[in-house]
Order: C-alpha cells, then structure tokens, then sequence
C-alpha cells in the first residue's frame, strides 16, 4: 500500500513562469482559546405534564419511572450505564432537575424521558426545557 504524498499545486513566480511548489498545511498554534471546553456534567430543566388535572409524584417515584423507561429502551446494562440523579423533586408546576455525570449519558437520558408516557398507570409528558453544562447556565433565562 503506498502512502499519498501532498499534491504539488503550480504557482506563477515573479518572473511569471509557472513554478511546482509543495503547497505545506497550514500551521495551528495549540492556545488555550482553541480548545475546546468539554463540560463535565449536564444538567436538564424538565416539565412533567398529566393528561388530567393529576397530583405530581414523589421523588422516588419519579426515579424509579424514569429508571424503568431506561431499562425498558436500553436493556439493564445501557441503563446501568447512563448515570443520572434528580437534584429536586418535582414541584406543582411539574419542574425539576435532573443532573447526567457525562455529557455522553445526555443523549440516553433525554431518550427516556421523551419515551416515558406513563407514571404510575397514568398519562404524561415529559419536556425538556433547557439543558445546560452549569446550575447557573440553566437558571439563565434566554
């Protein structure tokens, strides 16, 4: 197998004669503000809406719909695998936040939470609203 070489590209020169020059990749300095910023943590504002006028559930209960819809979409490891916890409980309104230890659990989360249309033998939504890499990003309004 035979490694490409970098195509030559003809160039005029001063004198106007056309020149094959090796065209080099541009140079990139390593800056701190070329890095890219990876956060940590996630953290989702959800709403849970009821079909009828219904009361919200409790925080364990919550967790514990939320864990089966994983479980039911992505098999015992999968779910085993996205690492989550409710940060509160959900309140009249049917707000809370929920918090991934990796951005790459984000993805799985938010899949169940759109997927999960019942709690407790009762119709629901669930909503994100906002997903951000801070608390403070997330009380934000934009």
């Amino acid at each position: 197998m035979e490694i490409p070489s970098i195509p030559k590209i003809p160039m005029a020169s001063a004198d106007g004669e056309a020149d094959e020059i090796m065209a080099p990749p541009p140079e990139r300095k390593e800056s701190s503000r070329s890095r890219r910023f990876r956060p940590t943590r996630c953290y989702l504002r959800v709403q849970l809406t009821f079909a009828g006028q219904e009361e919200m559930p409790s925080a364990t209960i919550l967790e514990a719909s939320i864990q089966e819809a994983l479980q039911s979409h992505f098999g015992s490891c999968g779910a085993s695998k996205c690492q989550w916890s409710l940060l509160s409980p959900p309140a009249e309104s049917g707000l809370f936040l929920l918090k991934t230890t990796t951005p790459e659990h984000l993805q799985q989360l938010r899949a169940a939470l759109t997927l999960l249309t019942r709690i407790q033998r009762r119709r629901c939504r669930m909503d994100v609203l906002a997903v951000a890499p801070s608390l403070a990003a997330l009380a934000c309004k934009r």
